[in-house]
């Protein structure tokens, strides 16, 4: 039985995969398992038409024993986000052991949703985040029907235009963390080494607050700094690549990188952190 990500050990390596192809992705699974990933996420918006029905992920889910989270962001001129699902629901009973449910999904609009926002986050008017009802209720049955699958679900936020101080960030965790993800996802901007240090002391207070695990990091060159660290201060995972080609995110380490960086290092957090 593959095993949830939310019950995997820590710092967990994640491979990311970004191919076209359904050959070129189990490829890269195999590799990736080599350099210490015990776990994937599969960017389903990426593969060619072919390559995202359901009997191809199906190839790819079992090409691993380690648990798949299914990804399917929105692209220009892509599916409708009621699509977007469908298809993230559709990899859940072809094995992905977890989708990723954007926090915006179902809102064309969700900085609009921001106006008036009472949340502290509200004054940073993130990406990512909606607060109408109807969209959060939509969001919830969706995380229902995951779950009625044998999912579970990370719900993400990408703040890239927003640097997020703590309390912002706290209450934006809280918030995604109510609408019942088991995950909780942001990924905000970090526009200098005073904000890392922030950022830093952020996870601290996750840790401490949350009751599901998280991911926080940051985009641009602090990222550097950030992606690493992040687990040894309570972020659940890393993501990474086992090499560099036109299709990675270079902002992501790679594996064996990580491996030997958490070898050394022999530092767990919950040793630390209450």
């Amino acid at each position: 039985m593959t095993p949830k990500f939310t019950d995997l050990p820590r710092p967990l390596l994640v491979g990311s995969l970004r191919h076209r192809t359904t050959a070129r992705t189990i490829a890269d699974i195999k590799a990736c398992q080599e350099d210490g990933a015990r776990a994937f996420i599969l960017h389903i918006q990426r593969l060619d038409d072919e390559c995202r029905k359901a009997a191809e992920l199906s190839k790819i889910f079992a090409a691993t024993r380690h648990p798949v989270m299914a990804i399917n962001y929105r692209v220009p001129d892509g599916p409708s986000d009621e699509d977007r699902l469908t298809k993230l629901l559709e990899a859940a009973r072809a094995g992905a052991a977890c989708i990723d449910l954007p926090g915006d999904i179902f809102d064309a609009d969700s900085r609009g949703s921001l106006k008036n926002c009472p949340l502290p986050f509200g004054a940073a008017n993130p990406e990512e985040i909606s607060m109408r009802p109807k969209c959060i209720e939509k969001q919830k049955l969706a995380i229902e029907q995951a779950h009625a699958l044998g999912a579970q679900v990370l719900m993400s936020t990408h703040c890239l235009g927003a640097a997020l101080d703590c309390s912002q960030a706290v209450a934006l965790a809280i918030e995604i963390e109510s609408r019942g993800a088991d995950i909780v996802k942001i990924v905000t901007a970090c526009p200098s080494v005073d904000h890392a240090l922030e950022m830093l002391r952020t996870m601290v207070e996750l840790k401490r607050t949350l009751r599901v695990p998280f991911v926080y990091i940051c985009t641009g060159p602090h990222g550097q700094l950030i992606r690493p660290l992040a687990p040894l201060l309570g972020s659940m995972l890393v993501f990474g690549h086992h090499e560099y080609d036109e299709n990675s995110n270079m902002a992501k380490p790679l594996l064996s990188d990580l491996r030997e960086f958490y070898r050394i290092m022999q530092w767990r957090v919950d040793d630390h952190i209450g």
